[in-house]
């Protein structure tokens, strides 16, 4: 039973984030420009994807510790397992620091500068828990910058090329999600309270909110589709189908984007995916059509 509660307070739920340190290995598969193992690609980007799975799981048990209080008076963060009750701060607190002990274990062996590249990861959130998620937008931008570096991490992890359109199409999305997901908070919350909960929200006002969630929607999927026609990638992928994949990130940041102007969803982007199957579908759909580009060039 406290196992479980010791899990819990890891959040696994959130991991998928951490799926974006595949994102150049995958694609350096199919760049003609480069020599790569598939199977030494999958097995570090694994151990990469491990790694950020610890060094995050730790970074959420310092917010939980940070924000008891306030978690204990919110309608849905009152049930995590220090907030409740369930696990003393003490307990929680041995528990963050082996699980951060296990997360520099595990990325030694990838080399120092994908080390050097979750210690980054984790020193970022850690000042978002304590300063940085007070602050409008600069909150947004930080958790934004958090998925920009896992991308970075995981081309370094992989010892493969850094697509740096991965890593702006990435900010762009992340803050996308992360303006959508205050905008549906300050709808759960209402105005007047939202700023109780998280005082990032006193700075907030939907209207804003949904100009600068159109903004970075906009903006990722306008990033996206200029790299499918750059000279360079079809120079890289051998291919012109890459614009075809366009329809499929459109689709799903569309819907996306109307759900959170609708106010009926955003508030915790990890179960969207569960609650809207055709998002998922959606993302499925481009992976699909992604290899299925690539293998026809390599054809």
């Amino acid at each position: 039973m406290k196992g479980a509660v010791f899990l819990e307070t890891l959040r696994p739920g959130q991991w998928t984030k951490n799926l974006l340190v595949f994102a150049c290995g995958f694609f350096a598969l199919a760049d003609r420009n480069q020599t790569v193992d598939p199977v030494d690609v999958a097995a570090r980007a694994l151990a990469a994807f491990s790694a950020f799975c610890l060094a995050s799981g730790a970074v959420y048990i310092v917010n939980d510790i940070h924000d008891r209080a306030l978690d204990a008076m919110h309608p849905v963060k009152r049930t995590r397992p220090v907030a409740s009750g369930r696990l003393s701060p003490r307990a929680a607190a041995v528990e963050c620091g082996v699980v951060l002990a296990l997360a520099f274990a595990v990325s030694a062996p990838l080399g120092g500068a994908f080390t050097a590249a979750v210690a980054a990861y984790f020193a970022l959130q850690i000042a978002y828990t304590f300063r940085l998620k007070r602050i409008a937008f600069v909150d947004a931008a930080a958790i934004a910058a958090g998925f920009s570096l896992r991308v970075v991490a995981g081309a370094l992890a992989c010892a493969v090329a850094l697509y740096p359109w991965i890593v702006g199409c990435s900010f762009t999305l992340a803050l996308f999600l992360a303006l959508g997901k205050r905008r549906a908070e300050l709808e759960e919350l209402g105005a007047e309270d939202a700023g109780r909960h998280r005082a990032a929200l006193g700075g907030y006002t939907k209207k804003s909110l949904d100009v600068w969630c159109c903004v970075a929607a906009l903006s990722s999927l306008l990033g996206y589709s200029a790299w499918t026609f750059a000279p360079s990638t079809i120079s890289k992928f051998g291919t012109r189908g890459a614009a075809a994949t366009i329809p499929f990130v459109a689709f799903a940041v569309g819907r996306y984007l109307w759900l959170v102007l609708t106010g009926q969803g955003g508030a915790r982007p990890e179960t969207e995916f569960r609650r809207h199957p055709e998002i998922l579908a959606a993302i499925a759909l481009w992976i699909a059509a992604c290899v299925a580009v690539f293998k026809a060039s390599a054809g």
